[in-house]
């Protein structure tokens, strides 16, 4: 019985420098009753190295991300008891709709991904380490309020002078917030894609550039949010002026207590990869090997 042993004789390795740009939907999952998860966008912009060594690859690098969620948030409706200035009861009613709530993060993310290359098809899977750099926040609505009297048969509607206002604007500055670490598990699927450019560098080493494209999806492991209180969505203060009305933003609302959120995305990763300098080999005759009748294989001269 023969038992062959067969190794690849000269394995391939390359070393890349790679940029890749990316972009498509991001949800902001969360378990707030009443609330639907955020949408949004994701964009990211970053530079890697890149091993591919004969079917497996490997990449580590640092990219800027950027996502933007528009929070939903439901129509509020409240009866405010108060007493007009002739001292009769009546009930103040307050309408809370066309709300925008936004929010935005901008982090710096640490890819270390793993995966392999077959032809034109390839894959890569493993974790984004996420560190926040900025976030911010911010809400807007329109408010109407109109009076009911019970000895009234009409309610009283768009009475400045009365607090009975349509279409009231009220909104928050923009605030800031702090997202938390997050950790984001990432795989990308894709291939290579034929050349873009007409480049004379392009034609003559086809694979010293090389381009993919592929679908990818981030699914955050850790919440982004720590809540820790603060004021209800829509709200109001009576002062001496009449009832002000204010509008705060989802996420920094007493609505987080207890709430997680993780970010879902999902898109297209464009990669262009530029090939390393190689390693110039040597040959150096060694007389000796020669005259012990000495083969290595590929030939009979010594590779340094």
């Amino acid at each position: 019985m023969w038992v062959n042993a067969h190794t690849r004789l000269t394995p391939e390795t390359y070393h890349f420098v790679s940029l890749h740009a990316d972009a498509g939907y991001s949800a902001l999952l969360h378990n707030i009753q009443g609330h639907a998860p955020s949408a949004g966008v994701n964009t990211n912009l970053g530079i890697d190295y890149r091993l591919y060594h004969n079917v497996f690859l490997f990449s580590v690098g640092v990219e800027g991300m950027y996502e933007l969620n528009a929070n939903s948030m439901e129509d509020h409706d409240e009866a405010i008891p108060m007493m007009d200035t002739e001292g009769d009861i009546f009930q103040m009613h307050l309408h809370v709709d066309k709300a925008r709530d936004l929010s935005h993060m901008v982090n710096l993310n640490i890819p270390l991904l793993m995966g392999g290359e077959w032809g034109r098809f390839y894959f890569m899977i493993g974790p984004k380490f996420s560190i926040n750099m900025y976030g911010a926040t911010s809400s807007s609505a329109k408010v109407t309020t109109y009076g009911e009297y019970e000895r009234y048969y009409d309610d009283f509607y768009d009475m400045p002078n009365h607090q009975f206002i349509t279409g009231m604007p009220v909104k928050s500055d923009m605030l800031k917030m702090k997202w938390n670490f997050n950790i984001l598990a990432h795989i990308e699927i894709g291939g290579r894609i034929g050349h873009m450019f007409k480049h004379k560098q392009f034609r003559l080493n086809p694979d010293k550039v090389r381009m993919y494209l592929a679908g990818y999806v981030d699914f955050g492991v850790l919440s982004l949010i720590t809540g820790k209180g603060g004021a209800p969505v829509f709200g109001y203060e009576e002062t001496d002026h009449g009832v002000q009305f204010y509008s705060q933003p989802l996420l920094l609302s007493n609505l987080t207590d207890g709430a997680t959120f993780r970010n879902f995305n999902i898109g297209i990763k464009y990669t262009i990869a530029f090939e390393g300098k190689k390693r110039q080999k040597s040959y150096i005759y060694d007389y000796n090997r020669v005259e012990r009748n000495y083969r290595k294989r590929g030939g009979n001269q010594n590779i340094h």
